[in-house]
C-alpha cells in the first residue's frame, strides 16, 4: 500500500495534519505531552506501546500508518491513531479497512490492546471525534472503519451514523466485554476491608497457610531476568491452559516492551516461589498510578486447597499500593473457573468493538447477517 502523504488543512475550526510513519515516530515528545493532559488510557494509547505494536505487526499486516493530528492554532489538542490495510472479511468480502492502531480486528496474530479511543484534551474529546469522523467520510479510499475494545462505542456509532446517513452506512457493536479495576486509592488495608469476607480470606488470610508449606518469596524480576520470567510465565500458563501465554511475534513484542519498561522502572514481572519452586508469575505494568495486570499464570498442581493465583495477586496489589498506585486494572477477560476479577473489583468498564461500513455492498450484507444473528 502506498504511503499516505502528509496533509495539512483547516476543518471545522481544527487544523488537521496527517502523519505518516516517519512523522509519527519523530513525535514522541508531542504525543506524550498531550496524552498526560487527557483521559485517554496512559498505557494502551501511549506512544511507546503503539509504536512497539506497529513495529512488530505493521509490516505483517501490510498496513500504512495514518495518524490524524488536530491542532487549535499551533497547539496540538487531539490525535486519532489509525492505519489502513486491504483485506477480505469472511474470506470473500473485500474491504479497504481503516482501524484504530493497537488492534487488527479479527486477525488472530497481532495482540489486542484495550481502551482504544481518541487522544484529546477533555474539552476537545467530542469535537475531535466528530471532526475525525466527518473528515474520514470525505475520504473515498475506505469501506470499513473499526475501533476495537473501546469504552466509547456508543459515541462512535452516534457520530458515524449522524454524519454518514443511513442508507449507505451501517455501524455494528460487537465483542462486548468488561474490564475490572480494584480501587487502591485509600491504601491496601482499606481495600481489603471493603472485600467480602471469603474473597479477603483467599487474597490475604491464607498467606499463613501457604507459608506453612515452605518459605514464600515474592520477587520482581530485574531487566536481566526478563526472558527467564517470561519462560516461567509460559511454562505455568501451559500447565493450566494447555498453551503458552505468548509465542511468536506476541512473545517478541512483550519481551522487547518489558525490557524497555524495566529500564523505565515500570515493569512489575513478579515471581512467587515456595521453597525455591516458582509457583506463580504475574506480568504487570505500573504507569501513572495505575497497575495493569497484563497476564498471570500459576501452578495448578501445587495445592487444591489454596488459590495460589489469588494469593500472589494480593502480594502484587499490596506492593502496587505501596508504590502509590490508586487503581489495579485486571483488564477484560474471564477467569477459568470463577469470575475472580469481578469479586476483587469496585469499578468496571464495559468495552466493545465497533465496525462501521459504507458503500453499496457491505452495509446491506452486514444488516442481513445481523438480522439472522440476533
Amino acid at each position: 500500500m502506498a504511503a499516505v502523504p502528509e496533509e495539512s488543512r483547516e476543518f471545522r475550526g481544527l487544523r488537521l495534519q496527517r502523519w505518516g510513519e516517519d512523522e509519527w515516530l519523530a513525535r514522541e515528545e508531542a504525543w506524550s505531552g498531550l496524552l498526560r493532559d487527557t483521559c485517554a488510557d496512559q498505557l494502551f494509547m501511549s506512544w511507546d506501546w503503539l509504536t512497539a505494536w506497529w513495529r512488530q505487526f505493521g509490516g505483517q499486516l501490510r498496513a500504512t500508518a495514518d495518524i490524524h493530528a488536530y491542532f487549535e492554532g499551533d497547539r496540538l489538542v487531539g490525535l486519532v491513531p489509525v492505519y489502513r490495510r486491504r483485506l477480505l472479511r469472511s474470506g470473500v468480502l473485500p474491504a479497504e479497512s481503516v482501524q484504530m492502531m493497537g488492534l487488527a480486528w479479527r486477525d488472530s496474530e497481532p495482540l489486542i490492546s484495550e481502551y482504544l479511543d481518541v487522544i484529546a484534551r477533555p474539552e476537545h474529546v467530542e469535537g475531535v471525534r466528530r471532526t475525525f469522523v466527518s473528515d474520514l467520510l470525505l475520504q473515498d479510499s475506505w469501506t470499513e472503519f473499526v475501533v476495537g475494545f473501546t469504552p466509547h462505542a456508543s459515541a462512535w456509532i452516534r457520530e458515524y451514523m449522524g454524519s454518514g446517513g443511513v442508507s449507505r452506512h451501517y455501524a455494528r457493536q460487537l465483542d462486548q466485554s468488561v474490564s475490572y479495576q480494584a480501587d487502591l486509592s485509600a491504601g491496601f488495608q482499606a481495600y481489603l476491608g471493603a472485600l467480602h469476607q471469603s474473597t479477603r480470606r483467599s487474597l490475604w488470610s491464607l498467606r499463613s497457610r501457604l507459608s506453612a508449606a515452605g518459605k514464600v518469596v515474592v520477587r520482581s524480576a530485574p531487566a536481566q531476568e526478563v526472558e527467564a520470567g517470561f519462560a516461567e510465565l509460559n511454562r505455568l500458563h501451559e500447565m493450566r491452559w494447555g498453551r503458552p501465554a505468548f509465542i511468536g511475534q506476541r512473545l517478541d513484542f512483550h519481551l522487547r516492551f518489558a525490557r524497555s519498561l524495566a529500564r523505565q522502572g515500570e515493569l512489575r514481572l513478579s515471581r512467587m516461589s515456595v521453597d525455591g519452586r516458582v509457583v506463580s508469575v504475574l506480568y504487570d505494568v505500573l504507569r501513572n498510578g495505575r497497575q495493569y495486570n497484563i497476564k498471570m499464570a500459576f501452578d495448578p498442581t501445587f495445592s487444591r486447597k489454596l488459590s495460589i493465583g489469588l494469593i500472589h495477586l494480593g502480594y502484587a496489589m499490596e506492593a502496587a499500593a505501596a508504590d502509590r498506585a490508586t487503581l489495579y486494572d485486571f483488564l477484560a477477560g474471564p477467569g477459568k473457573t470463577t469470575d475472580f476479577k469481578r469479586l476483587l473489583s469496585q469499578k468496571q468498564c464495559p468495552l466493545s468493538s465497533v465496525q462501521m461500513v459504507r458503500g453499496a455492498l457491505l452495509p446491506g450484507l452486514y444488516r442481513w447477517r445481523d438480522r439472522f444473528r440476533t
